[in-house]
């Protein structure tokens, strides 16, 4: 790393003798140098929420049996509830992934805990925000697809024994959170807990709510699942491979779940690694292995 830093640095103090003048210096870092390394890191490493989706979707696709569920809560007008629709269908999974939404579609109620109060003056959540028009996405889902259900209601009303039961035979791989407010992800945690396997990819939509805050938001929420106060034998795990330059994609670890995943294939024999000869580079038939197993997994 230090080296990576001495390389920039000598190429700026390059830069620097090229450019007359404090002032003109400083426009050219700051609109071309700094602005150009920002554009590139937003670019390359950025997070986009839909990425996660195909990704959790072929990897379920590929690597598991079973059928599944996506659940997400607080759709609102339905602008990332269709977007999993079609996910699913251009991953031929429709047969195996039932879609599920979660929303009174009556906009958000009125804040009343400390846990969802702004701690920035003019970021604080407004009562009706984020109506959502059901009579119209019901629709326009049911002109389009088949393998999806909402639910209009209170996610305590909603998340009923009866849905709870059936996730036993159609677990969740994704479960898309929403609802933005703190007591609204308890109310879903508390109910949903012990029905989601480990392995399941948990994505908060409001993580960034005051600054990502363990005191407030869904923070609070993630904060409390890794500190116990959800139970034992349960957390979320930051998975970096999804999640990219945010903190919005966990991976649920839950050792007391009613279900488990299963495997689609499963690897028999002794996986050791056989030595061969003793340079950095990795065993030629390994390497091979790999390359195989990589271009069947892109077919």
């Amino acid at each position: 790393m230090k080296e990576q830093g001495a390389i920039c640095i000598a190429t700026l103090k390059l830069l620097k003798k090229l450019i007359p003048g404090a002032y003109l210096r400083t426009f050219v870092y700051l609109n071309g140098v700094a602005a150009l390394r920002k554009l590139l890191r937003k670019s390359i490493l950025g997070f986009y929420r839909m990425d996660h989706v195909y990704e959790v979707i072929n990897e379920f696709k590929k690597h598991h049996k079973g059928q599944f569920s996506i659940l997400e809560f607080g759709v609102a007008d339905g602008y990332a509830f269709t977007k999993e629709l079609y996910a699913v269908r251009y991953l031929k999974m429709e047969e195996r992934i039932m879609v599920h939404g979660f929303d009174t579609f009556e906009g958000l109620p009125p804040v009343t805990t400390d846990a969802d109060y702004a701690l920035v003056k003019g970021e604080e959540w407004t009562k009706g925000y984020y109506r959502g028009r059901y009579d119209n996405l019901s629709d326009y889902c049911h002109s389009k697809y088949t393998n999806f259900e909402l639910h209009k209601g209170l996610f305590e009303e909603t998340l009923s024994e009866e849905f709870l039961e059936s996730l036993l035979s159609r677990p969740p791989i994704l479960i898309w959170i929403d609802c933005d407010y703190y007591c609204s992800t308890k109310t879903v945690f508390d109910r949903l807990i012990p029905y989601i396997p480990t392995g399941c990819v948990i994505y908060f939509d409001d993580i960034y709510f005051n600054f990502s805050s363990r005191f407030t938001g869904e923070m609070k929420a993630v904060w409390e699942i890794n500190h116990g106060q959800f139970g034992d034998g349960i957390e979320l795990v930051p998975d970096i491979s999804l999640s990219c330059d945010s903190n919005r994609v966990y991976r649920f670890v839950n050792t007391n779940g009613k279900t488990k995943y299963e495997l689609a294939q499963i690897v028999e024999g002794d996986p050791v690694r056989r030595r061969g000869e003793d340079s950095p580079f990795p065993c030629w038939l390994i390497f091979l292995i790999h390359v195989a197993r990589a271009s069947v997994e892109m077919v």
